[in-house]
């Protein structure tokens, strides 16, 4: 089973609302594909952000139920495909992780509407900004999954 993992810094905000969409997209193509999320940086101990979970319950996608992860925990090398948020998590999987970077997208480049490669952080800016950052997500992995192939093999 091919494997992707949706990543951002903290692993509470934007790689959970992906993991959700993500799930649910997969669902619906029924795409056999394991999904993880998690940040660049070890937030474990920090709680869920209710914003959070709550965009995610208001689009019927709900947030996956667990603590904030890092890169670490996750089975890297079975990873087939990273789709991060912002270059700077690109920098981190290839210097920390050692992850080639042919492994990994900025998922904003997936976007049909061309509105940058990167996805800005929605943390502490309110339910307004949450809804936008979820559906640029939500449009973002849609335009992956009509792109790629890779989850096919």
């Amino acid at each position: 089973m091919t494997s992707v993992a949706l990543i951002c810094t903290a692993n509470r905000c934007r790689s959970v609302m992906a993991h959700a969409i993500f799930v649910d997209e997969a669902r619906k193509r029924s795409l056999p594909v394991k999904v993880y999320s998690a940040g660049v940086y070890d937030f474990s101990d920090a709680p869920r952000i209710v914003d959070t979970s709550n965009t995610c319950r208001q689009h019927n996608t709900p947030a996956p139920d667990k603590d904030p992860t890092w890169v670490a925990e996750l089975p890297l090398d079975s990873i087939k495909r990273f789709l991060v948020m912002e270059q700077d998590h690109a920098d981190v999987l290839t210097s920390d992780h050692d992850i080639p970077a042919d492994r990994i997208s900025l998922l904003g480049t997936f976007d049909p509407r061309q509105r940058g490669a990167e996805i800005a952080d929605p943390y502490g800016q309110g339910e307004l900004v949450y809804d936008r950052c979820y559906r640029l997500i939500r449009d973002c992995i849609v335009g992956y999954l009509e792109t790629t192939d890779e989850l096919s093999r």
